[in-house]
């Protein structure tokens, strides 16, 4: 990569960075807000009847997806008859996978002896169909590093749904609110990147040349499979055997814990993928754009989990009220599993970069047998037991997969081991301090929160300033919210919010 087109680039992502950092940290808000005013207006029992359809349309989204996004950012170029030919390949097939969940809507109704679920399923493959519909136009923005409109297309979607369920839990306090918030998230998402992506769907042709693409993004899709089998049998099971209420609370409780950590680990890697594509020839630079990649989620949510594992029920209290106290203890252990997810969330980029997309699906394979036997071993103990067990079964699996990943390429096990360590010490520091806290403040648990959460960030960037890797991580931090500042606000008038102003 030449000099100039290197500097071109690092701008690119160093303002992706800023820009993916405002727009999931407003996602996020969004996200807890929901949590905070639906869980009120709702209750456990109706989140628990939704939470029962959530597998089947997160499975229709893996399916109608194909891995698209990640086949086309590994491949060079592509053409405009390619994306032609697989806008009408993926809007076909999402048509047909909305059929075949629609036709199964009474099969999964009795499988949960639920019937209110039937015109709940048939109602969701609208969802099925119409995110077919922008898939391409997000593969693109990803593909030309254009993270600003993702970022707003990602916050915007979230906050308009959240806006209309809002007002339809008010009308009908019933489930259905929480349809017509992911329905007015998916168009939103359809409009929107249409309207910043520029490209048109022509007509197909049979003589593209798409075989490579849908191979790599069937590879993506089964792995990717695995993934959602590991995030969604847990919940089928304690649906069938425990019934809505516990589904709902362990529903919610997971919502809190590993929604947000997704909030961060999925734009990450939309912005990571691309740059360690470009640099797989540079060992050097691949190696810190990694460590980079796995550092910040690190920073941005580990003091925060910590923070659930030491004081879970102030905070159960705080976001869901006293009618879901039975969740403390979910959201402990949950929390565990989540803290070692983000060590190995980006792991999935590293493999897709360096061409192992079929090593991707053998370890999401392992990694989803080892889930199946820790649900298992919980089961009988309800919802709290399978969040023990699968907390348990990610302490097991996350050195696995590190080993499994790093034995060959730029990135080694002592790269990850460094960049981890500081924040394993800062952990127990922070439950330590917390300990002591809880102890003087036992009566005063908004207080208690607030202070337990100071304490882990101050905790954890006194540690990371004690070592290279951790002043690299703050320097770059610093970077990215300086970066943020000049594209929103520069005085020269190219910042984005100027211009706006100006514009008007």
């Amino acid at each position: 990569m030449r000099d100039e087109e290197l500097k071109s680039f690092r701008t690119a992502a160093s303002a992706g960075m800023a820009f993916t950092a405002l727009g999931q940290g407003l996602k996020l808000l969004v996200h807890m807000a929901a949590i905070v005013l639906l869980s009120r207006l709702l209750g456990p029992s109706n989140f628990g009847v939704f939470a029962m359809i959530s597998p089947v349309l997160a499975l229709a989204a893996i399916l109608r997806d194909g891995g698209i996004n990640g086949a086309m950012l590994q491949r060079s170029s592509i053409t405009h008859q390619e994306l032609s030919t697989l806008f009408w390949l993926h809007a076909s097939w999402g048509c047909a996978v909305a059929a075949i969940l629609g036709l199964s809507a009474p099969l999964i109704a009795h499988f949960y002896d639920e019937p209110r679920l039937i015109p709940l399923i048939i109602a969701s493959t609208a969802i099925v169909v119409t995110g077919s519909l922008s898939l391409q136009h997000m593969a693109l923005l990803n593909r030309e590093l254009r993270f600003r409109a993702l970022a707003f297309i990602d916050a915007g979607s979230l906050a308009l749904g959240f806006a209309v369920g809002t007002v339809i839990a008010l009308l009908t306090r019933s489930y259905w609110a929480l349809l017509g918030a992911s329905y007015t998230t998916t168009v939103t998402i359809v409009i929107a990147s249409w309207i910043l992506c520029r490209w048109r769907p022509g007509w197909p042709n049979r003589s593209s040349k798409i075989a490579d693409i849908l191979r790599v993004g069937g590879n993506i899709t089964l792995s990717g499979l695995f993934d959602f089998l590991i995030r969604s049998v847990d919940n089928v099971l304690i649906g069938r055997a425990r019934g809505p209420f516990e589904l709902g609370l362990y529903d919610r409780s997971y919502r809190i814990v590993l929604f947000p950590l997704i909030f961060v680990t999925a734009p990450m890697d939309r912005l990571v993928l691309p740059s360690l594509v470009r640099m797989r020839l540079d060992h050097d630079r691949y190696r810190k754009i990694y460590r980079l990649a796995l550092q910040a989620p690190l920073l941005a949510i580990l003091p925060a989990m910590v923070t659930i594992m030491a004081i879970p029920e102030p905070i159960c209290l705080l976001l869901l009220g006293s009618e879901w106290i039975e969740a403390a203890p979910l959201l402990a252990w949950l929390s565990l599993a989540g803290a070692l997810q983000l060590v190995t969330s980006s792991i999935s980029s590293l493999l897709i970069s360096q061409e192992r997309a079929r090593e991707l699906t053998v370890l999401n394979a392992l990694s989803f047998v080892l889930a199946c036997v820790a649900y298992a071993i919980g089961l009988p103990f309800g919802a709290w037991g399978v969040a023990a067990c699968y907390a348990v079964s990610e302490v097991v699996r996350s050195p696995l997969a590190i080993y499994w990943a790093t034995r060959t390429g730029s990135v080694r096990a002592r790269d990850v081991g460094e960049v981890v360590l500081p924040f394993c010490v800062a952990a127990i520091c922070t439950i330590a301090a917390i300990s002591l806290i809880g102890q003087r403040l036992p009566s005063a648990p908004w207080l208690l929160i607030a202070l337990s959460v100071s304490t882990a960030y101050a905790i954890t960037l006194a540690i990371l300033v004690c070592t290279h890797l951790g002043r690299e991580c703050l320097h770059e931090a610093l970077n990215v919210t300086r970066l943020l500042g000049l594209s929103l606000w520069s005085p020269d008038g190219s910042g984005w919010l100027r211009r706006r102003q100006v514009s008007r």
